[in-house]
């Protein structure tokens, strides 16, 4: 199974989360503080309360506390069944761990954490050579292996489809993590508490697959 057809089944969900970060940058440019900000119980909630949202893979409620609140077609499922089983996995293997409330740096806000999630790319790599090793065991415990072949002495497609699945899973089941710093900035208008997401944040949502 082509890795980039799988992963192409996640792209309609999370190809226009890329664009937060132009599009916030620009609301930061017109409201920017005139003098120094300090951290407050308020900002406190709101960054706890991102951290919690992506600890929980719950990522379309992390973009509801994005600045700007742009629309990132989180909140949209995968096109195909394997894409759905792939982003589910994903979502699942996040975990955020922070030892610290927000901080305030300069004039700025800021709140840092560590993230451990799925590297989807890696887990993916050995997607073929375990569909060929499923292939080669279901053929081995044929008396006769001919007999799983279609007219055209090929593969069929419904049995591919299986091993491919079956690879998927077991893939899934030993995924393969990567731990990223994400540091994003607290920023308040109106009353209104936000997060500005860093590129690290960035591609954590995206799955890394921008």
């Amino acid at each position: 199974m082509k890795v980039s057809k799988l992963a192409s089944a996640v792209f309609a969900v999370v190809g226009t989360v890329l664009l937060v970060g132009s599009i916030v940058t620009g609301f930061v440019a017109l409201n920017s503080p005139t003098r120094a900000v300090k951290p407050t119980q308020e900002a406190n909630v709101c960054s706890q309360s991102v951290l919690r949202a992506l600890d929980d893979g719950d990522l379309s409620k992390v973009g509801e506390y994005l600045y700007g609140k742009p629309s990132l077609g989180l909140d949209r499922e995968p096109a195909t069944t394997e894409g759905k089983q792939l982003w589910d996995a994903y979502r699942d293997s996040i975990a955020v761990t922070t030892g610290e409330n927000c901080y305030g740096e300069g004039t700025n806000i800021y709140q840092t954490a560590q993230v451990t999630h799925m590297d989807i790319a890696q887990t993916l790599s050995g997607l073929d050579r375990r569909a060929g090793e499923l292939l080669k065991e279901t053929l081995d415990a044929q008396e006769d292996p001919a007999a799983l072949l279609g007219e055209d002495g090929q593969i069929p497609e419904k049995l591919r489809q299986e091993l491919r699945t079956q690879a998927l899973r077991d893939a899934l089941a030993e995924p393969k993590t990567v731990t990223a710093q994400i540091t994003f900035q607290l920023i308040e208008q109106d009353g209104q508490w936000w997060a500005l997401p860093d590129q690290a944040m960035l591609d954590i949502l995206s799955g890394g697959l921008g």
